[in-house]
Parts: structure tokens; sequence; C-alpha cells
């Protein structure tokens, strides 16, 4: 028999009891110690705001005694706060409770706040061709509104920005808040000193020769003799940083004297020659698990300054959960995949701005309904069109692909392409030779890419097979896709909306599924598709159990609506949502009203990388026998 030790006893029964081993702090009789702290009479506020920030609060939570220097701050903490909202009058008095004969001692803090004080602004020193309305419109206060400090401060640099947008390289600004506590008024004052009209002088390159030099002028946003501009300079930073050529960029207006004429120096440091990444990861959904591993080595200047070799691997090994069994965990199917490609890039072909890329890999990929394998060649073009938030690209590929194994009925497989069937049922796959042209438009109105706030983005790409592109298959393919942001409060409402069709002789690898977290969450990735009877499961009689595997559609509509919520003072967020999509064998079976629909919470980090959380989906119809309504999803990003 094995002894257990005491300790663990002891643990235990504490953990049972609902207890937890922490230790006291032991006071000697007749000296005080602080075990609460009490914000009364103020509503404004929340105390449970305010508490953690004062000085006394790290007394409290050792159950030190209590400092009257740091009560003093404390008061003076708290009536700054309300102060800073407006409460100009406010009055903050303080008293220790501690009870007779007893050593343990409460701090309570009593605020009168009085009324809250009404906004008026001022500008004084406004230069010429900066009208009044257009400061204005950058405090984010109505005038005779509650005054809040914050609003006050945030308008300081839009204003600064706004002087120097009009030509004033070396405009000062100095912001005061009037309190007139008798009539509960504060007035806002921003006093501009602009200095001289300014312009742009002569520019200096530092860190770039050749070829990168062209490439950095060809992005200034300003010439010598423009009227200077605040906005034109931060432009230049962001576009030299988009190039992805350099590891940093500074865009340096000289300011430190009054002089009219304004120059600027560019120091730019090329990134490094060589790049090796690898990484690693795993997935998780209802038709496999994965692991996986990527290896990418990244040479710049390859054959000019402003070409990028990039090669990607990408094996991979998973388990098909259909040949799983709960008896036997370690039957399990699994399926080596792997992808090699290599990418030459060619920054500024032809024009400024504008990309060419040549790119040639092999893959070997098993999905639920075949194995693929093949090689392909990939050409095109991309860059702005008239705005960077307007983008196009066109591009030409040409594949070649075999199939190695075929998972599904002969027939259906040879219905979709994969092949032809003989007098004795047995398919006999082909080649297949797709050829391609695909054109894209992207506008992108949104405030952030990773994580918007408001704003619009809309996708189009359109892809046609044709002989002309060498293949043999006569193919349309067009997706649009439409998403929208707009806050609620401190939350935003996120809209999106897919459609996708394919009409012709279509390819099997161009069919679409959907499931997955930036999907229909219902469904687990490529789950929401039409099926197919797995190869052989049918009996001498013809009775075929309901043993289905995906094969993927060319009609597709996906909808959500997703409300994001930042929760208050931890780095997370929490997501509700409601999705609905179909993926059907033909566009005439599509039907908006007969969608599949699933609702769902989700929990965000607000990672320093991007939101990083999971979601768990709620399928609410369509439900097929022995089908789970419960779908969980790991979340890198948002969902859309």
């Amino acid at each position: 028999m094995l002894s257990v030790p005491r300790f663990a006893w002891v643990f235990a029964l504490l953990v049972a009891c609902g207890g937890a081993v922490t230790p006291g702090r032991v006071h000697k009789p007749g000296d005080e110690y602080l075990t609460a702290i009490r914000i009364e009479g103020g509503t404004a506020i929340d105390p449970d705001d305010l508490i953690p920030r004062l000085a006394l609060y790290r007394n409290l939570q050792r159950q030190g005694a209590v400092d009257d220097y740091q009560l003093s701050l404390d008061l003076s903490r708290i009536t700054a706060a309300y102060q800073k909202l407006g409460y100009f009058a406010v009055s903050v008095t303080s008293h220790i409770d501690k009870p007779p004969n007893q050593d343990a001692a409460a701090v309570i803090f009593t605020v009168t706040q009085g009324p809250r004080a009404a906004t008026h602004v001022e500008f004084i020193g406004l230069p010429p061709g900066v009208p009044e309305a257009k400061a204005r419109e950058l405090v984010a206060v109505q005038e005779g509104a509650p005054f809040d400090y914050d609003t006050f401060d945030a308008a300081k640099d839009p204003i600064l920005e706004l002087v120097a947008n009009a030509g004033y390289a070396h405009a000062r600004l100095v912001a005061n808040v009037i309190a007139d506590r008798a009539h509960a008024t504060a007035v806002l004052r921003y006093t501009v000193d602009p200095g001289p009209p300014s312009k742009f002088g002569q520019v200096s390159l530092v860190g770039a020769t050749g070829r990168l030099a062209e490439a950095v002028e060809a992005r200034i946003q300003f010439e010598e003799g423009d009227a200077y501009s605040r906005t034109a300079v931060t432009d230049t930073q962001e576009a030299l940083y988009k190039l992805g050529l350099f590891s940093s960029v500074r865009v340096e207006p000289d300011q430190e004297t009054d002089n009219p004429i304004v120059p600027v120096k560019i120091a730019v440091t090329p990134v490094t020659k060589n790049e090796l990444s690898w990484g690693g990861g795993f997935g998780l959904d209802p038709l496999s698990y994965s692991i996986r591993a990527r290896f990418q080595y990244i040479r710049h200047g390859v054959i000019t300054p402003l070409t990028t070799s990039n090669l990607d691997l990408r094996p991979g090994y998973a388990f098909e959960t259909a040949t799983c069994s709960s008896a036997s965990p370690t039957s399990c199917t699994g399926d080596f995949r792997g992808r090699a490609i290599e990418t030459l890039s060619q920054q500024d072909f032809l024009f400024p701005d504008v990309k060419g890329e040549v790119e040639g890999g092999a893959d070997y990929l098993v999905y639920e309904a075949y194995a693929k394998l093949g090689v392909h060649v990939r050409t095109g073009l991309s860059g702005p069109l008239f705005t960077e938030k307007l983008r196009g690209s066109i591009n030409w590929r040409y594949e070649v692909a075999d199939f190695p194994s075929v998972k599904i009925d002969a027939v259906d497989a040879a219905a979709l392409g994969l092949g032809t069937v003989d007098d004795m049922g047995q398919l006999h796959t082909t080649v297949g030779h797709i050829g391609a042209y695909t054109g894209v438009l992207q506008l992108d109105l949104r405030d952030h890419p990773l994580t918007p706030t408001k704003g619009l983005y809309a996708d189009l790409r359109v892809s046609k097979g044709t002989r002309f592109a060498l293949g043999k298959f006569e193919y349309l393919q067009i997706t649009p896709e439409l998403r929208l942001f707009w806050p609620v409060g401190p939350a935003v409402l996120a809209l999106r909306g897919r459609l996708g069709t394919i009409t012709g002789d279509v390819p099997v690898t161009e069919r679409y599924y959907g499931g997955g977290i930036s999907s229909m969450r219902g469904f687990g990735q490529r789950g929401l598709s039409p099926r197919a009877l797995a190869a052989g499961v049918c009996d001498a009689n013809g009775v075929c159990p309901s043993n289905l595997i995906v094969i993927g559609g060319t009609a597709l509509l996906e909808t959500s609506a997703e409300l994001r919520i930042p929760l208050p003072r931890v780095p997370f967020g929490a997501v509700v949502f409601f999705d609905g999509g179909d993926v059907t064998r033909t566009l005439s079976e599509l039907d908006p009203a007969h969608e599949y629909f699933a609702v769902g919470l989700g929990l965000r980090w607000l990672s320093p990388i991007g939101p990083i959380g999971a979601d768990v989906a709620y399928r609410l119809n369509r439900m097929l026998p022995n089908e789970s309504r419960f779908t969980p999803l790991f979340a890198i990003g948002e969902a859309f």
C-alpha cells in the first residue's frame, strides 16, 4: 500500500473545504492596519475604477498602516479625477473609521461633486487658410456639452497637424482650460503661433543608392518648393515602409529653426539580405487532425536591388477523423501533405508601385474526396489603381494535376471530372490541365486592416479558364465579397456577405467549400459542402450506408453579422455572431431563405500581434442524424 505524505492530506482537506493556503500578516496588538477603502457620495466615477489607483491601495493589499502623506496624495488624486470630468467645485474629505479597542481601520473618502462644467471652445491665432470651423470639428465636444479633459487633450495634435498641413512647419500650440467654478463653465482655449509660411526645401537621402534610391525617390510625396505638409511627410514614410525593403525609415524635416525653407532628410536601412524562418502548428476540426511545419527562406536583391526570392516549404501530416475508431485512436488513416513554392517578385516593374511576380511550385495535397499531385506556374502584376485605397491584380496560372487516389464512388468521381468509368465500373483518373486568367479588384476604406472599427472593404475576383491559357477546362468563376464595419458605442458591428459561382466545365480543384473560422462557423473547415458516397461502400444488393464525403460545389453564399465588444480593464474582447451559409452543386439550388444558420460566442485576447481567441457556434437548422450542434473553432485574427 502506498503511503501518502502528511502535507498532501492537509492540502486535500483545504481544497475540499474551498480554502486556499494564504499566509495572513501578523499584527502586534495596538498597531493600526488598513482593511478597507471606500469612496462615498460621488456618482460620476465608479469607485472600483478609482480605488486601485490610490497610493493607499498597496497598504490595503498588505494590510499596512494608514500613511498620512499617502492619504493626502489620494485626496488630491480623487479631486483631480473629478475635475478632469468638469466637476471644478468638487470637495473631497476623508476620515478613518476604526472601532473602539480594535486595530483594523477603514479609510472613507466622501465626495461632494457639485455641478459639472459646460464647455466653450476658443481659438486664437489661427493663420489664413485654416478656417476656424475646421479646427472646431477636431474638438470632439459640442458647445455647452459637459467638459471632459481627455477630449480637450486629444484635440491638441490634430489641431497642430491641421495648421502644419496648411504650410506652417514651425507652428506651435498652447492649450489651456480656464475653469470658472462660480458659473460651472470650462473654456477650452487653443492658442496657435503659426510661424512663417513654409515650403519644402532640398531632400537628402542616406542609406540607399542606385535602384534603391530610385525607388525611394519615386515614393516621396512632395517636391522641393511645395507648400509644407505634415501629411506628405507621414505618407512618404508609410510608402517607404510598404516597400518591404527597409528595416527602418526616418523622414525628418529640419524644424530646429524658423527658416521658411524646410530641408528634409530621409534615412533608410535596407533589410537583412538573407532571412530564414520556421515554425509549426496543429489543426483540429471535424474532418481531420493535422500537424504542420513551415520553412521560409527569403533573399533580397537576387537579380536587382528590387528583386526578392521567397522559397516556402510547407510539409504536414493529417489524420482523417472518419477513419478513427474510438476503441483504437491509433487506427486513424494518416496522409502526408506538402507544398513547395518558389516566388520571384520584382518591385517597381515597368512603373513605380507595380509588382511583378513569377511563381513555380509542386503540391501533394490530400483532400476529403481525392489526393492531388501537381505542379504549377503563375505570373502576375499587382499595384494601386489611381489611389492606394483601390488595388488591382491580374494573373495567369497554369497547373498540371494528377490524382493518385480517389475516395468517392466512381460515378460521382467521373461526374466531377476526375476520370472515366469503364464497363467494369472502375474509375480511370485523368491528368487535369488547368489554365486560367484571374483579375482581382480590392477597395479598402477601413480605418485599420487587422482590427477595423469603421469603414468598408470590397473584393471582386474573376477567373476565366480557357484553352488560350493552355487549359482544357472552359469555365468562368466570379466571387464578390463585401464587409462593413460600424461603431456602436465602444463595440463594433461587423457585417459580411460573400457570393461565389462557377459556370462551364468546372475543374474539381476549383470547387467551393464553406465552414471554418472565416466562413460559416456552424461547420468545421471545408465541412459545408455537397457530399458523395465513399468508394466501395455499397454491397452487392446496391444498399449504401450513409458514408458521405464532401466534394465541394459550384455555388456559395456566406452571410455574417458580428458584434465585437471590448471588455473593460482587461486586454480581452467578446464576440457575439450570427452566421448563415450554403454551398450547392448548382447556382439554381442556392436559396438565401434556406441557408444553414448558426449563432455563437467568442473570446478574443487583444494581443500585440492582433486578436487571438476561440469561438463556439451552435447550429440552428437543417441537422442530420448524429450531427453535433456545437462546433468549437480557434481564431488568429478576426473572422473577417
